[in-house]
């Protein structure tokens, strides 16, 4: 038995599927291993004792704001890791059921004319939840991920379907950035029926699975200059698109997301 603690197999890999809600527990672990530190050395990083980390890995003790900060600065974590961690010791945030939020945004006339309007400039429109479950949509935001009924209306599930792979150009890059970025809405929303349920719906999907474990990078939302590349999905034929993410203020987590047409501009496709 390799009785190295950095290189022992982690959580992910001895207890099935990768697609988990995180804890704080986990990613400081997580974060360790990936960083390839025995808790000596952790220890000698971030002043905290091994016995202190240990309970941390293991859930035996919630650090305090001050160790947290320790721990941060110690393993040099970027700002989104950073955030992650410090989402995750911080109490959960309430998510109405995307049932309710649908039911409140369609009795909103003047929120669903936007999307027509929207429509009628040429731009994608759609409300989504913070857990990317489609609320309501204009027709090109619905007929650009056809099969998004039977993923349940969730994007997530519809990106890691086969048939977003015929659409999406440059797949991987965009699915491994929606797994970082699920990681930080699991996170932050981890109590939530929205992300139990999503949760439930990529544990059995290989790709989804391949792409959260190796890597304890999280993603706070989109570039706006870094441009989503897709296709046409009866013609084939390749556009870009700038997308923007607004929190809609009328009605409680549920935002809007655009996507402008843009000429095309990503890799050589055949």
């Amino acid at each position: 038995m390799n009785r190295n603690p950095t290189n022992r197999p982690s959580d992910h890999f001895r207890r099935g599927p990768a697609v988990r809600i995180p804890k704080l527990s986990s990613a400081c672990r997580s974060i360790r291993e990936d960083l390839g530190l025995s808790r000596a050395e952790a220890r000698d990083r971030t002043g905290l004792s091994d016995g202190y980390l240990f309970e941390i890995e293991r859930g035996k003790h919630v650090p305090s704001l001050e160790a947290l900060e320790k721990l941060i600065a110690g393993y040099r974590l970027n700002l989104m890791q950073a955030r992650h961690l410090r989402d995750l010791r911080a109490p959960a945030e309430d998510l109405l059921p995307t049932a309710k939020l649908r039911e409140c945004l369609i009795a909103n006339d003047v929120l669903m004319s936007h999307l027509q309007e929207l429509e009628k400039r040429g731009v994608f429109g759609a409300y989504i939840d913070p857990v990317w479950n489609m609320l309501a949509c204009n027709d090109s935001c619905r007929a650009a991920m056809p099969g998004l009924e039977e993923n349940a209306e969730s994007i997530p599930a519809w990106l890691f379907s086969p048939t977003a792979k015929t659409i999406v150009i440059e797949w991987e890059r965009e699915a491994a950035h929606a797994a970082a970025a699920l990681k930080a809405i699991f996170g932050r929303y981890r109590h939530s029926e929205q992300v139990r349920d999503l949760a439930r719906r990529l544990r059995p999907n290989h790709d989804a699975n391949r792409l959260w474990s190796p890597s304890t990078n999280v993603a706070y939302g989109r570039d706006a200059g870094d441009p989503l590349h897709w296709r046409h999905p009866s013609t084939g034929q390749p556009n870009s698109y700038i997308m923007t993410a607004s929190e809609v203020n009328q009605t409680q987590n549920v935002l809007l997301v655009t996507a402008l047409r843009r000429p095309y501009c990503g890799p050589n496709i055949a």
